[in-house]
């Protein structure tokens, strides 16, 4: 069991280390002349918007169930989006939310392991997805307004810009490939898993060997996964592309209202590439929630926009808006799950039913159709095999044969 006590602690020790610096270095006395002429109705707006993103990522895991043909409120969408918000702000990298939100799925809506975990993958595929789509652009935006400033940390970006642009097409490329040739992409992912544990720390080599046992799983999941929601439930797919969408603009639009309340008027194209450029950062797993990361992050990238006076303050208001306010809303609403289904349902633990057989026994005519092919042509590779192997032994023995005439013709 992850103990998040630990983790909570852990989390909330180093934002509010982090937040309590950054007030300590950047204000003066033009920060508390600001903070006199403040705008209180956008800052109640930009918490609105944050509320609103939980509605609208809800709305997201319902259409994607749809499309499965299992049907979910929105209120019990909702109550297994802030659960999992909750554990993934105390988690690095924000994984402990999915395994939670699998098992209540099964739990709340009766939606098997497999294709719960179907659902969760995608939603963050597409929210990886998007935000990896947007970097490129972001980048560009970066690097235009530092060459009009003052032309510093260009040769920076433009070394982002192409990491970004590979990083891109590899996802892409590998994305592709594991949907094609399954089979070629786990064997080629375990290799460089092995080769990456060889060079590993020690500390690490537990969790590596970790991955390289589930690495096949995942690539058969997504495979599984995408063929189906492609294939089935093209309409609510899309619907749910929609809202990912939709989210991230809100997402970034808490920002925004911050600064207008703040009486600051951003640059929305420098606003919107620093957020881009920030979430990616948020995703390294280096702590807790991305706590230490996600302030320093947004006092470097915030500060591009952001008067010196008051980027401490957006810092720790948009922090609030955005992390705790996950928590306060993750706890409230994860009490009433622990009153429904006992504290194990936050244990992180996903039943072993079936795993990733809930994907796989639900094949589809198509997934059939390839496996009694790929069976065919294998059949075909063997008959060819033992045919070649059948002419090269009678050429073999036609051979001996000419070599025996020839040395009693020789004898002769």
């Amino acid at each position: 069991m992850v103990n998040y006590k630990k983790f909570f602690i852990i989390s909330l020790a180093i934002s509010l280390i982090s937040a309590v610096a950054i007030i300590l270095l950047t204000t003066d006395a033009d920060t508390v002349e600001s903070l006199k002429q403040i705008r209180p109705g956008f800052i109640l707006l930009a918490l609105l918007f944050q509320i609103l993103s939980y509605i609208l990522m809800a709305r997201k895991t319902k259409f994607l169930l749809r499309s499965l043909d299992y049907q979910i409120h929105t209120r019990h969408a909702l109550e297994n989006v802030l659960t999992g918000i909750l554990l993934a702000s105390l988690t690095p990298a924000s994984i402990g939310g999915e395994p939670v939100r699998i098992l209540l799925l099964k739990r709340n809506s009766k939606v098997p392991v497999g294709k719960a975990t179907a659902v969760i993958f995608m939603e963050r595929f597409l929210d990886v997805f998007f935000i990896f789509l947007c970097l490129i652009p972001s980048m560009f935006i970066l690097r235009a307004f530092l060459i009009s400033e003052n032309g510093k940390g260009v040769g920076g970006i433009d070394t982002l810009l192409i990491i970004g642009i590979g990083s891109l097409f590899i996802i892409i490329a590998v994305l592709i490939y594991a949907i094609m040739r399954p089979e070629f992409s786990k064997k080629h992912i375990k290799k460089i898993l092995i080769l990456l544990q060889k060079y590993a720390p020690k500390k690490y080599e537990p969790r590596i060997e970790r991955w390289i046992m589930s690495s096949g799983n995942e690539i058969d999941l997504f495979r599984s996964s995408f063929k189906r929601f492609v294939s089935v439930g093209k309409i609510n797919l899309a619907i749910a592309v929609f809202y990912t969408v939709l989210f991230w603009a809100v997402r970034f639009s808490v920002l925004l209202l911050i600064l207008l309340g703040l009486n600051i008027q951003p640059d929305l194209m420098l606003m919107f590439a620093a957020q881009v450029v920030l979430a990616i950062i948020m995703i390294v797993p280096a702590t807790p929630g991305a706590s230490g990361i996600a302030e320093i992050g947004a006092y470097t990238l915030y500060s591009l926009f952001v008067p010196p006076a008051l980027i401490g303050v957006t810092v720790i208001a948009w922090r609030a808006l955005t992390y705790y306010v996950n928590i306060i809303a993750g706890i409230l609403v994860s009490l009433k799950v622990i009153r429904k289904y006992g504290l194990n349902s936050l244990s992180g633990s996903v039943p072993s039913d079936k795993g990733i057989e809930g994907i796989s026994n639900d094949k589809t005519d198509e997934d059939k159709e390839d496996e009694n092919k790929a069976d065919e042509n294998k059949a075909d590779e063997n008959k060819a095999d033992e045919n070649k192997a059948d002419e090269n032994k009678a050429d073999e023995n036609k051979a001996d044969e000419n070599k025996a005439d020839e040395n009693k013709a020789d004898g002769k």
